[in-house]
């Protein structure tokens, strides 16, 4: 089908156009609301501009296509394929795109907020100065992605996989983070106050400059971590597994550090100032194969 015969069928009222083939058409600007595209091709489409509010797009082909600030609010691309497609500056809010796939995708300074990106795929995607405040994230991918200075205060990321991710200067300010795995990733001046890092794998990150100060940090993972400079004011860290772990000069004041691993740990110029180190330990970790499985004291 080309765009013409689409947009003249739609406006005279037809909303089903699933299973189309729509590949390479250009859409752009077109006003698509309420569209049901469920099963379409719509890969290395143009859709700039396009209006696809409350949209069908489930499991909908939209690899390399185009949706710069298209808009797409509550719009359901529920495992849509959109690998290596441009949504630069496209409004998704309140959008569900759960068990989606936007590996290598371009989301720069899209709105995502309060999106539903469940169990998807984001491995290598841009999503710099995106804001998915409120977003529910758990159990998706974003291994290696790219999201300085995105906006993730409130998300829901549980179990997501950010391993090697830049978050650098992200905010996550009272986001559910447990059970994440965010090994080797750039924290860098991350905003973490108050959020819940509860048995998370942090090993090898750089958190050095961020604000964990309220975080709850109870048995995670920080290996070889660097906090040189960190904001762990009134933090909760009991248990935690900080060997080889740099603090130094971090700001600890009133922060629980009790029951925590400290072998290695470097305090150097730290503020120590009302710290609980009760139960501490000085034992040396041993891990299973890798750090990042099962700890037995030995």
């Amino acid at each position: 089908m080309k765009a013409r015969e689409l947009i003249d069928r739609y406006n005279q009222g037809f909303r089903d156009f699933s299973d189309t083939n729509l590949s390479r058409e250009d859409l752009s600007g077109a006003g698509l609301t309420a569209i049901n595209l469920a099963n379409a091709n719509l890969t290395e489409a143009n859709l700039s501009g396009t209006t696809l509010n409350e949209a069908n797009l489930y499991n909908t082909k939209l690899s390399a296509t185009i949706l710069y600030r298209a808009s797409m609010s509550d719009t359901n691309l529920c495992e849509a394929d959109l690998n290596g497609a441009s949504l630069i500056k496209a409004d998704l809010h309140g959008a569900r795109l759960e068990r989606a796939s936007l590996r290598d995708a371009d989301l720069t300074g899209a709105n995502l907020n309060g999106v539903s990106l469940a169990n998807a795929d984001l491995t290598g995607a841009n999503l710099s100065c995106v804001s998915l405040v409120g977003a529910n994230l758990e159990g998706a991918h974003l291994s290696e992605a790219f999201l300085k200075g995105a906006n993730l205060d409130g998300a829901n990321l549980s179990g997501a996989n950010f391993e090697g991710a830049n978050l650098s200067g992200a905010s996550f300010s009272e986001a559910n983070l447990s059970h994440a795995n965010l090994k080797a990733s750039n924290l860098c001046h991350a905003n973490l106050y108050a959020a819940n890092l509860c048995d998370a794998l942090l090993s090898k990150a750089d958190l050095s400059g961020a604000n964990l100060s309220g975080a709850n940090l109870s048995e995670a993972n920080l290996h070889d971590a660097n906090l040189n400079g960190a904001f762990l004011v009134d933090a909760h860290l009991g248990k935690v597994h900080l060997d080889g772990a740099n603090l130094s000069k971090s700001n600890c004041y009133k922060a629980v550090f009790r029951g925590a691993f400290l072998l290695g740990t470097n305090f150097n110029g730290a503020n120590l100032n009302g710290t609980d180190f009760s139960n501490a330990s000085l034992l040396k970790v041993e891990y299973e194969a890798s750090p990042d499985n099962e700890y037995a004291i030995d």
